[in-house]
């Protein structure tokens, strides 16, 4: 488990970032501050559309470096977990979202509703692929070199 925490570190700090963006941009931005509610959605969906692919790419290469010893499944196992808390974080947004415009507790069926939404599905599989094809490229180059 230490291991696993050691390799994925970065992907979890990354993974909070991309929470706390949501956050901002989904929900106090726009609650408070309509002007930086347009810069957050610019910033965003600029994030969605292109740094989903780079970044997922460059944390999957990281994530190769860091492990000490990896294989072809521990490369998809790792994906497949990037692809879940990216999926996670994409249903955030409608939850944050929802909250803004009302004062609800917190209701597990709207997180569940919007885990089908088309942006959580972009970020996801985005991620899933690019972050797959990093630790490939990184995994091919460390057997390379060796």
């Amino acid at each position: 488990m230490r291991k696993f925490v050691r390799t994925y570190s970065p992907f979890l700090v990354y993974f909070v970032c991309v929470a706390l963006a949501y956050f901002l941009c989904f929900y106090l931005f726009p609650k408070y501050n309509a002007a930086l509610a347009y810069l957050g959605f610019l910033i965003i969906y600029t994030y969605i559309d292109i740094g989903v692919f780079i970044l997922g790419f460059f944390m999957g290469k990281i994530i190769v470096k860091r492990s000490i010893d990896i294989s072809f499944l521990l490369c998809l196992i790792y994906a497949l977990i990037s692809f879940g808390l990216m999926l996670l974080i994409g249903s955030l947004k409608y939850v944050f979202y929802d909250y803004m415009y009302s004062n609800f507790t917190f209701i597990f069926s709207i997180f569940i509703e919007s885990l089908g939404d088309r942006d959580s599905l972009y970020v996801s599989i985005g991620t899933l692929i690019s972050f797959f094809i990093g630790e490939i490229v990184e995994y091919i180059n460390n057997k390379s070199n060796s």
